[in-house]
């Protein structure tokens, strides 16, 4: 699947957080979710349902330090980075397992340079997993599996506790989640997720309608908010575009 990072900002100094926000509109593989400048509300807030992979978060706050709040959201995100002004909590902020350090002011290049380190660590791992060009599902309450090649797969649809895969010859319901196949199809370039219910193939879109992308099984999906800008993306960079002048 081609990547996007969903990203959460927790910092009590609102230029702060604005500043962040203006850095992460400029990278166009991330992509913000949630902010607050409230680490109290954040700690309630962000639950095990959000699909997060970089928090950027203050140390210094009010009501609760950004290392207490960390042992807390931890394992809700990929990626921890603190955004402090005091470069004595270094240390401290690694033994929490922070992966990145940045010392405010933050600059849009030493920005750009983390989040680069960041993606080019998630590449290496990934290749050096080898992925299969299928996968098997347990499609009903005994023991029958069911193999599903990544070519034949147009579409996962998620559906409260389970989800619908969509082939060309019918579709299978497996008790799996959506996150679960995105972990699966993550690095495939040809799967991307285009709402909170959708992981559809590129390879069978059909055509795309406003905002409702049209597969090759004639299934209709309305384009999601949060996914828009990245399949606008991929758009963009697959449409040819003639350079000749119309009127000529």
């Amino acid at each position: 699947m081609e990547r996007e990072f969903n990203c959460v900002i927790i910092d009590d100094e609102m230029h702060a957080v604005e500043l962040l926000t203006d850095y992460i509109s400029a990278m166009p593989n991330l992509h913000l979710i949630k902010c607050f400048t409230d680490p109290l509300n954040a700690m309630v807030d962000i639950g095990d349902a959000d699909d997060i992979d970089i928090v950027f978060m203050d140390i210094d706050m009010p009501g609760m330090s950004g290392l207490d709040l960390s042992q807390a959201i931890r394992h809700k995100t990929k990626y921890l980075v603190f955004t402090t002004a005091h470069a004595k909590y270094a240390i401290d902020a690694f033994s929490v397992q922070a992966n990145e350090y940045l010392l405010k002011p933050i600059s849009m290049s030493k920005f750009a340079l983390m989040v680069n380190r960041l993606v080019t660590s998630e590449v290496a791992v990934k290749k050096q997993v080898k992925t299969e060009d299928f996968f098997f599902v347990k499609t009903d309450q005994t023991q029958r599996y069911t193999k599903v090649n990544l070519r034949d797969l147009i579409a996962v649809e998620g559906l409260n506790n389970y989800i619908k895969i969509h082939t060309p010859t019918g579709t299978y319901i497996a008790y799996l989640t959506m996150k679960e196949m995105e972990s699966k199809l993550e690095g495939n370039v040809n799967f991307m997720r285009v709402q909170r219910s959708f992981i559809i193939s590129m390879d069978h879109i059909n055509k795309v309608e406003a905002s409702t992308i049209i597969l090759s099984n004639k299934l209709e999906v309305p384009l999601g908010t949060t996914y828009k800008k990245s399949f606008l993306n991929f758009l963009e960079r697959n449409t040819i575009r003639s350079t000749r002048n119309i009127s000529e």
